[in-house]
C-alpha cells in the first residue's frame, strides 16, 4: 500500500469576484473524498473566505462558508491562517467560520516546507 502524499493548498484570493476561490475549494473537497492528506493555508485576501455569515445569493454564487464548514466531513482538519493577513485586514479569529490555527509568516513557511506538493490558488 502506498502512502498518500501531503498536499498543501494555499488560498490567496477573496471568495468572490473570480473563480479561483471556488476552484480551490472544489479541488480541496475532491481530494478529500479520495483520502488525500490535505493541509490548507489561508493567506492574504484568502482569509476573507473564512468569514462567518457570508451571503452570496445576490451574486448567484455558492457560499464558500458552507463548503468550508463541510471540511470535517471530508477529513480536512489541518487548516492554517496567516496571523499577519488577519491583522492587516482587521479580522479577529472569532469572526472565522471554522477553527483555524493562526501562524506567523515564519511558521507558515515551515509548515509549507513539510508538504510533498503545494497547489496555489
Amino acid at each position: 500500500m502506498t502512502e498518500n502524499k501531503k498536499i498543501g493548498i494555499t488560498l490567496r484570493h477573496a471568495p468572490y469576484g473570480s473563480d479561483l476561490a471556488q476552484e480551490a475549494l472544489d479541488a480541496t473537497l475532491a481530494m478529500g473524498l479520495f483520502g488525500q492528506q490535505i493541509t490548507l493555508f489561508f493567506l492574504a485576501d484568502g482569509v476573507f473566505q473564512l468569514l462567518k455569515s457570508q451571503s452570496s445569493s445576490d451574486i448567484h454564487q455558492k457560499s464558500v462558508e458552507k463548503q468550508i464548514s463541510a471540511f470535517e466531513l471530508y477529513d480536512i482538519e489541518r487548516v492554517f491562517v496567516c496571523a499577519q493577513s488577519l491583522r492587516q485586514r482587521n479580522i479577529d479569529t472569532h469572526s472565522l467560520c471554522i477553527d483555524a490555527v493562526c501562524l506567523s509568516a515564519a511558521e507558515l513557511q515551515k509548515a509549507l516546507s513539510t508538504q510533498d506538493t503545494v497547489l496555489s490558488f
